[in-house]
Order: C-alpha cells, then structure tokens, then sequence
C-alpha cells in the first residue's frame, strides 16, 4: 500500500506545481487595465522623445532610448544602430535646423504583447520646421518600437516617413 500511496501523491503535488506555474504565468499578463494605463506611458515617451528633440538637447532624447537601438533615416544609406551613431545623425540633422515644433500626434496605434513588456506604435504627427529664414510645414507617418527597461519604456528601433503631397502613385508616375 506504500507504493501505490506514492503514485498518486507525487501527481498530486505535480497537480499543484503546474497550477503554481500557470497561476504565476497569468499573473505575468497584464489586465485591459493595466493595458491602457501602459500604452499611455507609451505614448508619453513618445511625446517627451518629440520635445526633446524639438528642444535639440540629446542628453534629453537618451533618457528615452534604449541602449542596443535601430533607427532607419529618411536617406536609403542611413542605417543606425548604435547611440554613438544615433547621436552623430541627429546632430548633423540639426545643423541645418534653427528650430522645429511638433503638432499633436494623430491616428495613434499601439500593439502591446500581453505582458506589457514590448510595444510598437505608429502614428503622425505634423512638423514645423525653421532654417535659414525659411518655413516649411510637413507630415510625418512614425513607426516605433519600445521595451520595458527598469519599470521604464524606452524606445528600440524607429523609422520616420515624410508623406507626399500626392494622392496617388499614379499621379506621381504622371508628373
């Protein structure tokens, strides 16, 4: 009888370890809630990095940028994938800015994993730029990757379009 008594105790405890598992699994999930409240830190990260960069203060910008990071520039050869190489880029882009203002990010999208650990948004936002006494007015079409790092989101990868005044490809082929 001490044999068979072990069988179905040791399942029993078995039973209990992958409920402990599946129970901390779910815990690690985070609630619709939590969600929302997460994709709104996102989207503050994104509007701080936005000042910051407005304000051309880079020590500003870093606060909000992961470590290991991807940036893909509007010229096909610019490809960054360091900090040093981020901060190189962007201060060559403002040497030819005096000064630059952005709007209200618009059509926000946010797809979070169910962990709230990883995020990529997209959205626009139109930018106002000021160089050499001149003004121009664009659309800028965002994509954004973030992670959680130390409790804080922090972006990983980034491309930013500047939109066409077209309609079409047709009319651009046309012109």
């Amino acid at each position: 009888m001490g044999g068979s008594m072990k069988n179905p105790l040791t399942i029993f405890i078995l039973l209990g370890l992958l409920g402990i598992f599946a129970c901390s699994k779910n815990e690690e999930q985070i609630s619709t809630e939590e969600e929302v409240r997460e994709k709104d830190k996102v989207i503050q990260v994104l509007k701080a990095y936005n000042k910051a960069y407005e304000k051309k203060s880079f020590s500003e910008m870093v606060r909000y940028l992961a470590n290991d990071l991807t940036f893909f520039g509007s010229d096909s050869a610019e490809t960054i994938k360091s900090l040093s190489e981020f901060k190189v880029a962007i201060e060559k882009q403002w040497q030819d800015i005096d000064s630059m203002r952005y709007g209200d990010m618009m059509d926000i999208y946010i797809l979070m994993d169910s962990k709230g650990k990883l995020a990529s948004a997209i959205y626009g936002v139109p930018l106002e730029l000021w160089s050499g006494g001149k003004y121009v007015r664009l659309f800028l079409r965002v994509a954004r990757t973030l992670k959680k790092e130390g409790g804080n989101w922090v972006i990983v990868s980034g491309i930013t379009g500047i939109t066409r005044a077209s309609k079409s490809i047709k009319e651009l082929i046309e012109q």
